[in-house]
């Protein structure tokens, strides 16, 4: 969490000074007035690392785990404070974890997962005060496909996994625009809550005889705001 609050600091100091405030601005200066476009980059990072911890059905010995996202969103103001736009994206994690399972054999499993996003989108901001900072609630539709691979390391034993996947999104991601002149503006964002569904198919050791199949649907109307989406973004 420190890191996390010293990340934040650090990115509003060097992009206050990058862009730095124009004097005396007229309050209309940051308004997401109807006909403005803004194109913005975000990125997301999350990393886990633990060792020696009881988990439900095992006994993680080691564990290394980091997920990143990386996305580009443009978008039109039809009016006043509203926006549609639409986002593209990239996210990848990667899982390094030794083990022991239920009959305490242990296991290292590697696994790496790689999905591409399309997510068309709606904004409303919120202007305080005289709108250098805006509050901003995206809600979107989004599209996830995807693959991953994954090797389980046993005493006599490899098996390899791969699948194939594809979600669908829908939620709401509040957060906050900080305006440094007309132009340039911080922003950060909580993850999507809302309704999801996923879909996914798996096959061991290359044995499509055995395909699995399973899908999955959840509602999650928690904000984390642990897992923060920072960025630049720029309004014309």
């Amino acid at each position: 969490m420190k890191k996390q609050i010293a990340l934040i600091v650090f990115l509003l100091a060097f992009v206050g000074w990058i862009f730095p405030q124009q004097a005396d601005d007229p309050e209309e200066l940051y308004s997401i007035s109807k006909g403005r476009y803004y194109t913005s980059l975000t990125f997301s990072l999350n990393s886990r690392n633990a060792e020696n911890e009881d988990q439900l059905f095992r006994q993680v010995l080691d564990q290394d785990r980091y997920i990143y996202r990386i996305v580009g969103n443009a978008g039109y103001a039809i009016k006043d404070n509203f926006t549609l736009g639409l986002s593209l994206g990239y996210g990848e994690s990667k899982e390094d974890i030794r083990y022991t399972d239920e009959n305490d054999a242990e296991l290292n499993s590697k696994r790496l997962q790689r999905g591409l996003s399309i997510s068309p989108n709606m904004r409303n901001y919120i202007p305080i005060g005289k709108g250098k900072l805006q509050i901003l609630v995206q809600t979107e539709l989004g599209f996830t496909f995807g693959e991953s691979l994954q090797r389980i390391y046993a005493v006599d034993n490899v098996d390899k996994i791969e699948s194939d996947f594809f979600e669908f999104e829908l939620g709401v991601s509040p957060g906050v625009a900080l305006f440094f002149n007309k132009n340039w503006a911080f922003e950060t964002r909580v993850n999507v809550a809302g309704f999801s569904t996923r879909a996914e198919e798996l096959v061991t050791n290359n044995d499509e005889a055995n395909r699995q199949r399973i899908s999955e649907t959840k509602i999650d109307l928690k904000l984390n705001l642990l897992e923060l989406n920072l960025g630049v973004a720029y309004y014309f």
